[in-house]
């Protein structure tokens, strides 16, 4: 029996609504008690303590869209390098891969031995779909040619992986009428409960329906992706949300900030935020042309909700209990339960700013900074390897080629 002691730390659990000074005691790879140890457990032959004093102790952090299947393509980073060793438990790739080179992706990064960080993921619907730098798909124009859709293949991938695939990630490509999109339909027909992810916007060589068409199209839990997003189609001229968004929204659409290079704008979330649109989760979308800037990490990002003077509780919902229950899996993550498999996240919570951040191309000050420590991954201590400082610190990111049409 090897037993992990978080000692000290304050816990926060958005799902149960905790907010504490306590300990988290970890056996065998699941929680097994959380509350104040009697220090003689702390001296027992073979404990593993870990002090998180002054430091915040989270439900493991789930970044919902990143693109981590790496060597499929050149668009991906490597998973552990975005995941445990960043503080993150959990990712979910966010449709690199699709029908047809799914089961290879599996093998190759979700199963992989060498894979520490649990790998979820989006499938995408066509049968041949690979993010690349120079969106050859999309270039090629197979992304949005319906002799590359085959709903049956389509569903049986899902059904022999559903255990890994937590839904698909469509774009929703038109073949003629801008109001319609049957890859976004084939996507939700093969899902069923499950969420689809779309991206709200244009998209490189490849004609989508318009945004209001796609709003209407959205299932209550279905995902937008860049949901504050300056070109997305979520506000009108005058800068109000679009009603098309609003009913989206009481449908019960989950808004994710999918932070990517150009896909988050400080202005558009203030624009909507005042409205009483918060975003529900904060993925990254981090891939090779963002990883240096001006996303880094999830922690960066949720760092970027603080700025928008979002709450600390929300900010940790969005990176846990929302995030597992935008992806359908409150069941076992994003939550500090006894008995559940020990996926938790260490961060260091700044107030000493204020500090800089950048959605790439606005800079604002930030009165707070979240930092990660480490994680615990399938019961296991991995900190965070010493990092720079990312923000203010003036990095460019990767350069999007010159070729892209947007």
């Amino acid at each position: 029996m090897t037993t992990l002691v978080l000692q000290g730390g304050r816990v926060i659990d958005p799902a149960s609504e905790t907010d504490t000074t306590t300990d988290v005691v970890i056996r065998d790879g699941k929680v097994a008690a959380i509350g104040t140890l009697d220090p003689t457990v702390l001296a027992e032959p073979g404990v593993e303590v870990v002090d998180c004093t002054g430091l915040l102790v989270t439900p493991g952090l789930i970044d919902i869209h990143v693109h981590v299947m790496a060597g499929l393509g050149d668009f991906c980073v490597e998973p552990d390098s975005v995941g445990v060793g960043m503080g993150v438990p959990v990712l979910v790739d966010g449709g690199t891969s699709g029908v047809a080179t799914f089961d290879i992706s599996r093998r190759a990064i979700i199963d992989h031995p060498d894979t520490k960080t649990r790998v979820l993921s989006f499938i995408d619907p066509n049968q041949l779909y690979l993010a690349t730098k120079d969106f050859i798909c999309h270039k090629l124009e197979i992304a949005n040619d319906l002799r590359n859709l085959d709903f049956d293949s389509l569903a049986e991938s899902i059904e022999r992986n559903k255990d890994v695939v937590i839904g698909a990630k469509a774009r929703a490509c038109h073949v003629g009428d801008p109001e319609f999109s049957p890859f976004l339909e084939a996507a939700q027909r093969a899902v069923g409960d499950m969420p689809v992810m779309v991206h709200l916007g244009r998209f490189p060589f490849t004609p989508v329906i318009t945004p209001t068409a796609l709003l209407r199209q959205l299932r209550g839990g279905d995902i937008i992706t860049h949901a504050f997003r300056g070109a997305g189609g979520m506000c009108g001229p005058d800068g109000k949300a679009l009603p098309e968004f609003r009913d989206a929204v009481d449908r019960g659409v989950v808004l994710d900030i999918g932070h990517s290079g150009t896909d988050f704008r400080f202005k558009d979330a203030r624009r909507l935020v005042g409205q009483g649109y918060l975003p529900d989760t904060a993925s990254t979308d981090l891939n090779v042309f963002n990883i240096n800037g001006p996303v880094f990490s999830l922690a960066e990002t949720l760092t970027k909700m603080l700025a928008l003077d979002l709450d600390l509780h929300h900010v940790i919902a969005m990176g846990t209990s929302n995030s597992a229950r935008a992806i359908g899996r409150s069941h076992e993550l994003g939550a500090l339960e006894v008995g559940r498999d020990a996926e938790v996240s260490v961060l260091r919570l700044r107030t000493d700013g204020p500090f800089p951040v950048s959605d790439g191309v606005e800079v604002v000050q930030s009165p707070a900074a979240l930092q990660p420590v480490g994680c615990v991954r399938a019961g296991t201590w991995i900190p965070t390897p010493e990092l720079p400082t990312y923000a203010g610190t003036g990095k460019t990111w990767g350069e999007m080629p010159d070729d892209i049409d947007w």
